[in-house]
């Protein structure tokens, strides 16, 4: 009896299957003669499975680390390229800087009333706007944004102090008898003078002054 020649594996496959592997030089022989996938690679002895038993996305190696997934996205935790960290966003001090900006010209334009006090609360709401993003660490000028806020309450004080004073001393001197006469007056030019005269000497009796009639 003759025996049958050896396997190229040297174990000859079960009776009624077909072997995995041709004639020596033909290559690999895949059940039925189709791949499992497409572009999946022969099954070498030895070789490892996907974890999970699935092939690798088009029979490639698995990626290692520092190389990007299939798509184009990089690993978690993957640097930049050169191995520099990304770069902390950049801190939005504007609201900061513009407040103490505001606030220093609410103090200097005290004396017209109505800038300080526009300017003083415009530098307040930028200078609140400034310390929500530095307690939020989105800015890092917190100290700007308190002092702007302080110099813009100043401005409006200072201002509204100013407006209470004036409006005080016009009464004092006679202010408000002046324009309650010129209301009386109407288009009058004779009643009109009359309540000038009389202004005049109330401003002279109360500051020792003189003051000369505008010439008509």
């Amino acid at each position: 009896m003759t025996n049958p020649p050896p396997h190229p594996e040297g174990t000859p496959p079960p009776e009624g299957q077909q072997p995995p592997y041709g004639p020596p030089g033909s290559g690999p022989q895949y059940p039925g003669g189709q791949p499992p996938y497409p572009g999946a690679q022969p099954p070498y002895p030895g070789a490892q499975p996907y974890p999970g038993g699935q092939p690798y996305p088009g029979g490639g190696q698995p990626p290692y680390p520092g190389q990007p997934y299939p798509g184009g996205q990089p690993y978690p935790g993957q640097q930049y390229p050169g191995g520099y960290p990304a770069p902390p966003p950049q801190p939005s001090n504007g609201a900061g800087i513009a407040a103490l900006v505001l606030g220093v010209l609410g103090v200097l334009a005290v004396w017209t009333i109505i800038g300080g006090i526009v300017l003083g609360a415009l530098a307040v709401i930028l200078g609140i706007v400034g310390r929500s993003q530095f307690s939020k660490q989105r800015a890092t000028n917190g100290g700007m944004s308190l002092a702007g806020i302080i110099l813009g309450v100043l401005a409006i004080v200072v201002s509204i102090v100013l407006v209470v004073v004036g409006i005080g001393i016009f009464n004092k001197v006679g202010g408000r008898d002046f324009a309650d006469c010129l209301r009386d007056a109407g288009n009058d030019r004779a009643a009109i003078q009359r309540c000038e005269n009389e202004f005049r000497e109330n401003l002279e009796n109360q500051f020792s002054i003189t003051l000369e009639p505008a010439p008509r």
